[in-house]
C-alpha cells in the first residue's frame, strides 16, 4: 500500500475504491477511510513524544535501514531512540547464551569493545547474557550499538540492561 499511496498519508487519502482494489479486506478498507484509528496513533506519538530522543522513523524515509527493506515483511515504522544515522552504519551481532561460561563473557565483552572501537556497530536483541556483554564492551569503548527490543520503547527488559 506504500508503495501505491506514496506514504502513510497517502494511504489515509485514498478512496474506499482504491484501498479495496489493493486486495484489503472491506472492513479494513472502511476504517482506513473514516480513519477509526486516528485517535489511537495520536495516543501513541504523544507517548512517544514523551520519552527523551525518541520518534517514529517510516519505511519511506532516508534514516530507515536499508538493510530491513530488502526482507519479505519490513516493520512500516520503527521507533527510534537516538541518532538514527547509526542504523545504516555497518554492523554485526554478537549472540549467544544467556548464561555464559567465563571466557564466553570475557570474549563477548572483548569481540564488542575492538569490533566498536573499530568502527562496527553492534546490533543486538539486548537479551541477558552474551547479547548484553557484546553491547557493553561496545559501551566501554565509547562504540556505538543498536539494541532491537522485544518489548516497547519504554519499557526494559531485562531490566538489567538498563544500564547497558
Amino acid at each position: 500500500m506504500l508503495r501505491r499511496f506514496d506514504s502513510p498519508d497517502g494511504v489515509f487519502r485514498a478512496t474506499l475504491p482504491d484501498l479495496e482494489s489493493c486486495h484489503l479486506p472491506a472492513q479494513v478498507a472502511k476504517a482506513i477511510v473514516k480513519k477509526e484509528s486516528f485517535k489511537r496513533a495520536e495516543k501513541e506519538l504523544t507517548g512517544v513524544q514523551k520519552i527523551a530522543g525518541c520518534y517514529l522513523l517510516n519505511c519511506t524515509e532516508p534514516e530507515y535501514p536499508q538493510t530491513l527493506l530488502q526482507i519479505y515483511d519490513p516493520s512500516v515504522l520503527l521507533y527510534v531512540r537516538g541518532d538514527p544515522q547509526v542504523l545504516n552504519l555497518p554492523g554485526l551481532s554478537i549472540v549467544g547464551t544467556r548464561r555464559p561460561t567465563l571466557y564466553g563473557t570475557q570474549m563477548a565483552h572483548r569481540l564488542g569493545r575492538d569490533l566498536a572501537a573499530r568502527g562496527l556497530v553492534i546490533v543486538g536483541r539486548m537479551a541477558r547474557g552474551i547479547d548484553a556483554i557484546g553491547h557493553q564492551g561496545a559501551m566501554d569503548a565509547n562504540g556505538r550499538a543498536i539494541g532491537v527490543l522485544g518489548t516497547g520503547i519504554d519499557a526494559c527488559y531485562p531490566k538489567e540492561n538498563k544500564k547497558v
